[in-house]
């Protein structure tokens, strides 16, 4: 009884995290130190068709109910210092709901690589201009691909029941507050955002020609860092947590981890190595590090988000886990996959692997890569070659983000799954010649959202003095000098000629 009465006394928020496998549910304190957590696997992904993907929207609702009620059973006092909650997800996982809220069908993973036969016409003179500019291959391929425009073309009964577009975040949003609305900073995906004013785009942008969403479709938005609403009586009843509890806006996955490491300023970078990797840097100047191709909202109301993605990131190790090992035990896979890092050599005696698995943005047509095969490589040199690669493709994206924003990356924080091999830091740190470093949790995302929902309880004044509070360095990994020349060596003239080289390679297989 003491010790219950003793813990009302304390603050804490839970977030919730989801993304691509799975959701967890996050209690930290006012100084960021994490108390408990519950995590809950998604089994229910299906696939209509090759490389398709997608899921019931009741697989993500029962995963938050179930970790939300794990953590009140396994903490119950905790639980009581709960002061507010948010949410966190994967970005541009999409559906369509009607004027209730409910959705209307499955939610498409951004996974997912249905696409449609031909672009969706747009007016002639937006069809000059593309090709004036160079944006015609671009322009029909982000129309193709678009989610929401496939819905349109196949599903038009569905689309004629549309009340609103929404994402996941947008969706469990609406089923904690009753309320149809999202944050700027979560509006990163296939809809008609404008990300440098942070609104819906106007009828003659040309993100409105290229995805063809009504206005009324769209959901409304507020700031990160707002209540968004309040828990109804109906999310109350299900999750056990009280009726009313704040519900604040906060951003998506990749920006919140990004606040989560403290990377506030373009001088620090924060590189995810999850599902999906990405180097992203926060800066105050709006900058498109491809033409057209936006920074996201950061979750900081006067701050951008530009980004370079590797669709396949971390993906890729667990493709490779599957396709090379036995071991189901975790942390015995980490073992073994840490002495694979320590017995290859940097370089991994000359094979070179380039990680373009998935549909980039920018280059479509690319595909995974390996070369420099010999008699000597074994499974080990794979492995590692898939994590270098990795690290030549985000050091990539480090000199480009540095040559838009005119500003010199000093160090970078390290979140997701893969932060968490030292072996795979240090390369990481070889690769970019700069110290990279690890925070308190490995919960990154959940961190970077409870300082937005801190900041929205009015706990804090703002960002910076909340992420002052909450933010510690675990781990400093500096880079080794000789294999830093090594690999700079390898960047230069190998891996950085190899996508132009092999690109018509790339463009026989259309």
């Amino acid at each position: 009884m003491d010790n219950t009465k003793s813990m009302q006394n304390k603050n804490s928020v839970l977030t919730i995290d989801c993304g691509t496998r799975g959701l967890r549910g996050i209690i930290f304190d006012e100084t960021g130190n994490e108390l408990a957590k519950s995590e809950e696997l998604f089994k229910g992904y299906y696939s209509k068709h090759f490389q398709w993907k997608e899921a019931a929207p009741e697989m993500f609702w029962k995963a938050l109910v179930k970790v939300i009620s794990e953590l009140k059973e396994n903490a119950p006092a905790l639980f009581l210092t709960i002061r507010g909650m948010t949410v966190s997800c994967q970005r541009d996982v999409i559906t369509v709901v009607d004027e209730s809220g409910e959705p209307l069908r499955s939610f498409i993973s951004w996974l997912d690589r249905r696409e449609l036969a031909e672009p969706l016409p747009y007016p002639w003179p937006y069809a000059l201009l593309f090709k004036c500019i160079g944006f015609s291959t671009y322009a029909k391929s982000f129309s193709q691909t678009a989610h929401v425009n496939w819905i349109k073309v196949w599903e038009p009964e569905i689309w004629a029941k549309t009340h609103k577009v929404v994402f996941l975040s947008t969706y469990f949003l609406s089923r904690l507050t009753g309320k149809i609305a999202d944050s700027r900073s979560n509006t990163a995906g296939h809809l008609p955002f404008d990300t440098k004013k942070k609104q819906w785009c106007g009828k003659y942008n040309v993100k409105t020609q290229i995805l063809q969403v009504e206005p009324e479709k769209c959901y409304e938005l507020t700031d990160s860092c707002e209540i968004i609403g309040y828990l109804t009586s109906t999310a109350a009843a299900v999750t056990g947590l009280p009726v009313g509890l704040p519900i604040v806006a906060s951003g998506t996955d990749k920006g919140c981890e990004t606040l989560g490491v403290g990377a506030l300023t373009p001088e620090i970078a924060s590189i995810s190595l999850g599902t999906q990797s990405t180097v992203e840097v926060t800066t105050k100047k709006y900058v498109e590090l491809y033409p057209f191709y936006p920074s996201f909202a950061a979750v900081a109301k006067d701050a951008y988000n530009p980004e370079v993605t590797i669709y396949h990131g971390f993906w890729m190790v667990d493709w490779y886990i599957r396709e090379f090992l036995d071991q189901s035990d975790p942390q015995a896979i980490h073992e073994v996959l840490e002495g694979y890092l320590e017995t290859t050599r940097p370089g991994a005696d000359g094979l070179i692997h380039q990680p373009y698995w998935g549909r980039e943005a920018f280059r479509p047509e690319a595909r995974g890569t390996f070369i420099g095969f010999s008699e000597g490589h074994d499974k080990r040199h794979i492995y590692r070659a898939i994590i270098e690669g990795l690290g030549y493709a985000l050091l990539e994206g480090i000199k480009r983000i540095e040559h838009k924003t005119k500003v010199p990356i000093q160090a970078v924080g390290l979140s997701g799954g893969g932060s968490r091999s030292d072996g795979v830091a240090q390369i990481m740190a070889d690769i970019f010649n700069r110290p990279v470093y690890r925070v308190q949790t490995f919960e990154t995302t959940g961190l970077g959202a409870a300082i937005a929902t801190f900041v929205g309880l009015n706990h804090y004044p703002d960002i910076h003095t909340a992420s002052a509070a909450m933010i510690r360095k675990s781990r400093i990994f500096e880079p080794n000098p000789e294999n830093a020349i090594n690999y700079t060596e390898i960047y230069s003239k190998l891996y950085k000629q190899l996508y132009r080289r092999v690109k018509p390679l790339y463009q026989s297989y259309e």
